[in-house]
């Protein structure tokens, strides 16, 4: 049984006993030593046991679980294995018996740190302290992170709105838009491109006709992860990013309730146990409050809209691997105006629902999450104010019911698996109409079905790969069926623990195609599943890329190529009349490529973060005087990009944040609803050069078991942004669109 080639050294400096030099010569094995008589030495020699440790990362005081904690169990001779939890919070290990260190850390907590005794399967269950001062509400993790999670960046500080998650998003590379997230691009892609998933569930069309207005709640948001460029086989459905947000869970343990105030929006969050350690609930609101004062103002400079938002969870913990969870979500917008008898008279609203179950469980090497949800959105408009000969309102709408279920496995810490299957019903109502005449709505029921299989393989200590596959069943009940099969694979190299080199490809298909006309979304935008003809949009993505990380920082260079078939757009020389939009839509094809860098790195007080990218994106048409062109540059061709923020620990409580962009100007919509351009003249001019500087100030302060975070700074300091991506619907601004701004929150 004993391996009597192998070469064990011995540390021969100090004196050892037989007892210990037995231990390491044998360390490999279980041995059982016993002295008989006559001075002989029995040695029983037997494998190692592999056993089973598994546990879930909680925050302590709260009984929140932890996404994406780092897990290190050390053996007596050094030697680390290391895992991520997952979105569950939950870690597995198949290790030999022994005795080990557990090391546990997470970004804004103190780490953990317990000695184990490994001799069976053992269940461990570490609680992480929040570090004071430290943590934000909202923290950020980019998957190619790999093990390695994000440190908060200066930028956050410069967010609007109070704990905007995508305070964050906007300054990576290959990501263009507005701060608060609302219709931003990433690689060359469309705004319609961009998933947004809350708890797993999508929101169809986010945001809020106020682009102050966060799309949510950041003090009722755990965190959120960011994916671009390589997307794990469980997503599908749009091309060009994922953002997940995971909501909190609830304090198991005390009541906590957060009030917040800042320039668009007013909200609470209240949080418990309703049975400690067990059951608990997290309740948030918001509502904007700048309207209640347009009796103030002049007519020009009301607000004239309302915007609300909440969203509700209950978790249960039936076990220490098994919860139970329900939660709703409920936003609504308006725009109104005063009627003949003064009374508001609503012209637009947009309204998203969501409801939602979810059971979780692990049961050793295996873990399973099911859920079944319903999300919706609807656009409903005041037919006269869109221009139609009648009363009453048109309405484009989405509604989805959803069952899903995914299952996931580990073995031996150097494979694992995961694999689910996915259905949804969907109804569309679409817009018919013939502007002057007539409107109504038309519905479409879809069918969706999908299976997907993803392995994370380790082949050595420093090769890693993952290889998956979607598959996608797309059945409209009136309309040709669509299957698509999406490859997905990525390979990470880390011939040093300093160095990190990648290889990514991901192909993804989109069922649904958007295209708004102005700058504000209606119910007669051109909305379109893939039905009439209408091909699923579809893209190729290739990256390659190498990442370095600093002793508190890191910075990454990357380059990509991504092709776009059955890319739709708005004819030149098109004016938009009716719902025929075979005489309106031309369909094309493009491909966009780029090269980004990113560094981010603090120095004692000093944070910083910069990013450039360098990106085309074009597309062509067969069509009559755009097929001789050949590639045109798309919408979304913008081929310098720069951001950067730095921001400046004044005290232990308090920063100072300085941070801007810069990027080429947009390629003009000459494709626009209502001023069309001849064939020559189209996407041939660029607006100018895009800058924007920004400055805030961040104080937090705890006083016991309270905490007070404070707020303000001035948004588009200097800057010429195009009128889309101003901050509009805002009655505060002074020369040049300069935007102060200020928040208070208070937590109790």
């Amino acid at each position: 049984m004993i391996d009597l080639d192998k070469i064990c050294k011995v540390d021969q400096a100090s004196d050892i006993t037989i007892e210990d030099l037995l231990k390491i010569v044998l360390s490999d094995y279980r041995i059982k030593i016993a002295c008989l008589p006559s001075r002989k030495l029995a040695i029983q020699v037997m494998p190692k046991q592999y056993c089973n440790v598994s546990g879930t990362v909680y925050e302590e005081g709260s009984g929140e679980r932890l996404y994406g904690a780092v897990v290190e169990m050390i053996n007596d001779r050094g030697e680390k294995i290391y895992t991520i939890g997952d979105e569950n919070g939950n870690f597995h290990f198949y290790i030999p018996e022994g005795k080990y260190r557990l090391l546990v850390s997470y970004m804004g907590y103190s780490s953990y740190e317990r000695l184990l005794k490994v001799s069976g399967e053992h269940n461990v269950y570490p609680q992480l302290c929040p570090l004071p001062f430290e943590i934000d509400e909202v923290t950020v993790k980019s998957h190619k992170r790999g093990d390695d999670l994000d440190e908060l960046s200066p930028v956050n500080l410069l967010s609007i709105s109070g704990n905007d998650l995508f305070s964050q998003i906007w300054i990576l590379p290959g990501v263009t838009g507005i701060s608060t997230g609302a219709n931003f691009q990433v690689d060359g892609g469309g705004a319609d491109e961009n998933q947004l998933l809350l708890d797993g569930v999508p929101v169809y069309h986010p945001g809020h006709i106020n682009s102050l207005f966060s799309m949510f709640n950041g003090d009722a948001v755990k965190n959120i992860v960011f994916y671009k460029g390589y997307f794990p086989t469980r997503f599908e459905g749009k091309l060009s990013s994922v953002t997940d947000v995971k909501l909190k869970e609830g304090n198991k343990q005390e009541h906590v309730r957060t009030l917040g105030l800042d320039m668009p929006a007013a909200s609470i969050t209240l949080e418990g146990p309703l049975v400690k350690d067990k059951l608990s609930y997290i309740v948030s609101g918001r509502r904007s409050w700048l309207d209640f004062f347009d009796n103030l103002f002049s007519e020009e400079n009301r607000m004239n809209h309302s915007s609300y938002d909440y969203n509700a969870k209950l978790s249960y913990r039936i076990s220490s691997r098994k919860q139970l969870e329900f939660f709703t979500y409920g936003a609504k917008d308006e725009y109104h105006l005063p009627d003949e008898d003064r009374e508001n008279l609503p012209i637009l609203q947009w309204t998203n629902r969501i409801y939602q179950i979810r059971y979780n469980t692990a049961m050793g090497r295996l873990g399973n999450t099911t859920s079944l949800f319903y999300s919706s959105h609807q656009n409903k408009a005041h037919v006269a104010e869109l221009g139609f000969d009648s009363e009453g309102y048109a309405h484009s709408s989405i509604k989805s019911a959803n069952f899903v279920t995914e299952f996931n496995y580990s073995l031996d810490n150097i494979y694992s698996a995961r694999w689910g299957a996915k259905y949804s019903y969907e109804i569309y109502d679409l817009t018919s109409f013939n502007f002057g005449k007539q409107i109504h709505t038309r519905r479409e029921p879809i069918n969706q079905y999908s299976l997907f299989y993803d392995n994370q393989i380790c082949i050595t200590q420093t090769l890693q790969a993952q290889i998956g596959v979607h598959f996608v069943g797309y059945q409209p009940l009136n309309h040709h069926s669509y299957y698509s099969i999406q490859p997905r694979f990525s390979l990470r190299y880390s011939p040093t623990p300093f160095n990190l080199f990648y290889m990514n490809f991901s192909k993804m298909e989109q069922f649904y195609h958007y295209l708004r006309f102005e700058n504000i979304a209606l119910p007669t935008d051109f909305r379109m599943p893939s039905i009439d003809g209408y091909k699923p949009r579809s893209s190729e993505h290739y990256e390659v890329g190498w990442k370095h990380f600093l002793k508190n920082g890191q910075w990454e260079i990357s380059a990509y190529y991504k092709t776009r078939r059955n890319v739709l757009a708005l004819r030149p020389e098109t004016y938009v009349e009716d719902s025929n939009w075979k005489n309106y839509i031309m369909e094309g094809r493009g491909n966009s490529y780029g090269f980004k860098f990113y560094l981010q790195n603090n120095w004692n007080r000093w944070m910083l973060q910069l990013s450039y990218t360098y990106a085309r994106s074009l597309e062509e048409y067969d069509l009559d005087g755009l097929k001789e062109r050949g590639k045109i540059p798309s919408l979304y061709d913008i081929p310098h990009q720069f951001g950067g923020a730095v921001s400046y620990k004044l005290m232990s409580c308090s920063s100072l944040s300085i941070g801007g962009m810069l990027y080429s100007g947009k390629i003009i919509a000459t494709d626009s609803w209502s001023d069309p351009l001849p064939v020559s003249c189209f996407r041939t001019e660029r607006a100018p050069m895009n800058y924007k500087v920004d400055a805030g100030y961040s104080y937090k302060r705890n006083f016991r078991e309270k905490l007070l975070l404070l707020r303000f700074g001035f948004y588009n300091i200097i800057g010429n942004l195009p009128e889309e991506d101003m901050l509009t619907f805002y009655s505060v601004s002074w020369n040049s669109h300069c935007i102060p701004y200020g928040s208070i929150s208070f937590r109790f």
